[in-house]
């Protein structure tokens, strides 16, 4: 793909002066979202609201803290939505990077002092540090991956199967699998067992079937297909150690590499190669699991245990 032009939607927090008079004490801390979220980290409905506030681990008066929307998603800088967007190109995690660090480069800012993002999230950082080694003190993945496996691969195929039958509903059906694929058996037994009874007016028998077409619904409601397709294929792409440009010269560098031990589809396994590739490319790597009955999700809900390793990620 061409280069992206830079982010449009920039939301930040702290004090920062232009392309040419940033104050070089404040460090800036960059958060990536998934899949299907937005540039709204903190704030009302913020993915990570929990984290980011006066005396939290995020504090904005601590911190300039930038997230934006993502190259190709519904909201983003640009995307299949938009005219001129590339005809049946292929997004990749490099190029979203490339557009993060456009849209950084236009703020002035050429260090990071934290990138943090769980899955999607997660893997474009990764395609950052490896664009630019050096220019990120320190790493912050959770549950994400050095590369795609054929299992994540696979249920990112059938999704596409569906939306072909039939791009509005086929979105919510692609939904409500990534949603089976997000949580673990435990967490949904707990929330969703087919013993509890369908709530009045949702559809189907059982309470777990309300449950998977109120998911799929709703992100019809917000996401149009083609973007969502497009995250797919950035997803399905991401490899920082075959394909250019890999992992390599992170001497300086720290890392906090983050599992979860329920999640299925960032398996604690592949986190672990993860790992190694960050170690093997030069960087200080550390490791942490974030334990949780409700899987790949849990880096959008463990907020106890997610507190102190924004903290760690943070600290010198």
């Amino acid at each position: 793909m061409p280069a992206a032009p830079e982010a449009a939607s920039a939301r930040s927090a702290g004090r920062h002066r232009g392309a040419e008079g940033l104050d070089a004490s404040t460090p800036t801390v960059l958060l990536v979202h998934a899949l299907t979220g937005d540039a709204r980290a903190g704030g009302e409905r913020g993915w990570w609201a929990p984290l980011i506030g006066p005396g939290r681990p995020l504090d904005p008066t601590k911190v300039r803290l930038l997230c934006f929307n993502n190259l190709g998603s519904n909201y983003g800088s640009s995307g299949p939505l938009d005219d001129g967007w590339p005809s049946g190109a292929r997004l990749t995690t490099v190029d979203q990077a490339r557009a993060l660090w456009s849209a950084l480069d236009a703020l002035g800012v050429s260090r990071l002092h934290l990138a943090a993002g769980g899955s999607l999230g997660g893997m474009i950082l990764l395609s950052m540090a490896a664009l630019r080694p050096g220019a990120i003190e320190r790493l912050l993945p959770l549950g994400a991956s050095a590369s795609s496996s054929a299992w994540l691969v696979g249920f990112n195929h059938v999704q596409r199967q569906v939306i072909a039958l039939d791009p509005r509903r086929g979105l919510e059906v692609a939904r409500q699998l990534a949603m089976l694929t997000y949580r673990a058996e435990p967490g949904l037994e707990l929330g969703q067992a087919c013993a509890l009874p369908v709530k009045p007016g949702a559809p189907g028998r059982y309470r777990v079937e309300g449950y998977l077409e109120h998911q799929g619904v709703k992100l019809a409601q917000r996401f149009a297909a083609s973007p969502y397709l497009a995250q797919l294929d950035a997803m399905d792409s991401h490899d920082v150690l075959q394909r250019q440009p890999r992992l390599a010269g992170l001497t300086g560098t720290r890392a906090l590499v983050v599992d979860i031990d329920t999640d299925a589809l960032y398996t604690p396994a592949q986190v672990a190669v993860l790992a190694r590739a960050l170690r093997d490319a030069g960087a200080a790597v550390e490791t942490a699991t974030l334990k949780s009955l409700h899987g790949h999700d849990a880096f959008l809900l463990e907020w106890e245990q997610l507190a102190p390793l924004v903290t760690r990620a943070l600290t010198p």
